[in-house]
């Protein structure tokens, strides 16, 4: 019996994967260690040479041609970005390798990583609909104590030239308050928190608002300080961190379409009814009217004057008054109800919408990609992200305040489901 003769070398860091199956296929000459000899024993059958060129043998067509991790780069680079590229993703440009004839051990995670890094296939990636971040809701303890406000336009042209609406909501009696206007300015923006808050409703805690430069101008700010008001900055792009509001909106622009049909320049007109209707409607969330929560009572409204209901037409004066003074005795009960009622409401909603939560949270420190808002001089090629961004603070809630990389602080702090890992 002949005795095959095997040599053994030392093998060293510089090496790359392809020469201990060289070495053998050459040389006859295996690892130094036992246990990687073996291993090699066990899937050099699948290689051979041919020119003094590594080639692995394929089930699927010809010889694939071995590639050192220098080479592996080259070709994803070509493939990826070259003239034949098409900037696929992971796995299909690690099977387009595959199917050109190439072949090195770690390909498909190679092409994973350098896909990642590519900075248009960043930008331009499809925009995700997933939830990032838990919704975590904040329950207003009291009514007048917190409100939401927002500006809606442009609408279509009422008498007068009335194109914007601002509205306000009451976060826990859900109570609207509403007016069109010409233009909205901070000037008017403060006559109208003068007008229909403070006088109707007293002086609130907090108001919630977006970075319109009428909320934020110096003027509304030195308004809110000279009676102790905290205005909250939503974050932008981002509806639900000033829910409240953009609901009410959602409610009053459908309402008047619904109303109005082709006659939309009207909605000016119809926007006091379309307030009232609102406030006379039970709501999900308390259980109650808003109407009942302000005032601890049920409006009467203009069928029951039309066809008279047993309160309305039995009712005398005398047993209203007496009605409505029980009405204020127990409306902190009444108040109280709809709070435990709204907490409950909201516990369910987060519930659902956590379902669909893909958690993505960030570090100080971290770069990002930002959603793009559309960018008309590009038009359909714009991309659908931009920067990369420096995370500077977690400001909390999913929010993050963010730095381009020339060192420039953007002007607020932008949520979780605005953002992507960006990757170098």
């Amino acid at each position: 019996m002949k005795t095959e003769v095997v040599n053994i070398i030392e093998s060293t860091a510089e090496s790359n994967w392809m020469q201990p199956y060289v070495n053998y296929l050459k040389h006859n000459i295996l690892p130094a260690d036992k246990r990687e000899a073996r291993a090699l024993l066990s899937k050099v059958t699948k290689f051979l040479l041919i020119d003094d060129v590594l080639f692995k043998r394929s089930k699927a067509g010809p010889y694939q041609r071995c590639l050192s991790p220098q080479e592996a780069v080259k070709v994803l680079k070509s493939l990826h970005e070259g003239e034949c590229g098409n900037h696929a993703a992971g796995r299909s440009l690690s099977n387009k390798a595959l199917r050109f004839g190439y072949y090195w051990p770690t390909m498909r995670h190679d092409a994973a990583t350098y896909t990642r890094a590519c900075q248009p296939c960043q930008k331009h990636a499809p925009l995700h609909h997933q939830h990032a971040k838990s919704l975590h809701p904040v329950l207003s303890p009291w009514p007048f104590m917190k409100w939401g406000m927002d500006i809606v336009g442009k609408l279509p042209e009422a008498p007068g030239q009335k194109v914007y609406m601002l509205a306000m909501t009451g976060d826990f009696s859900k109570w609207i308050e509403a007016e069109p206007f010409r233009q909205i300015r901070d000037t008017q923006v403060i006559s109208f928190i003068k007008r229909n808050i403070l006088r109707r409703f007293g002086i609130p805690l907090e108001i919630v608002y977006d970075n319109r430069s009428q909320f934020i101008s110096i003027k509304t700010r030195r308004f809110c300080e000279k009676y102790n008001i905290k205005l909250e900055m939503s974050t932008p792009r981002y509806p639900q961190s000033n829910g409240q509001a953009e609901s009410s909106n959602k409610i009053i622009i459908s309402n008047l379409k619904k109303r109005l049909e082709k006659a939309q320049g009207k909605w000016a007109e119809e926007l006091p009814l379309i307030l009232w209707a609102d406030r006379t409607t039970p709501k999900n969330a308390t259980g109650q009217t808003p109407f009942s929560l302000v005032y601890g009572c049920v409006a009467v409204i203009p069928v029951e004057v039309e066809v008279p209901t047993s309160r309305y037409g039995l009712i005398t004066e005398e047993s209203n008054n007496v009605e409505l003074v029980h009405d204020l005795d127990t409306i902190d009960e009444l108040r109280e109800k709809a709070r435990v009622q709204m907490a409950a409401y909201q516990q369910r909603v987060a519930r659902s919408y956590n379902k669909d939560v893909r958690a993505k949270v960030f570090r100080k420190g971290d770069w990002v990609l930002r959603k793009s808002f559309g960018n008309e001089a590009i038009g359909k090629f714009s991309p659908n992200w931009e920067g990369p961004y420096e995370i500077t603070e977690v400001v909390g809630q999913g929010a993050y305040q963010l730095r381009s990389v020339d060192g420039k602080q953007a002007p607020r702090s932008w949520n979780a489901v605005h953002l992507k890992p960006f990757h170098f």
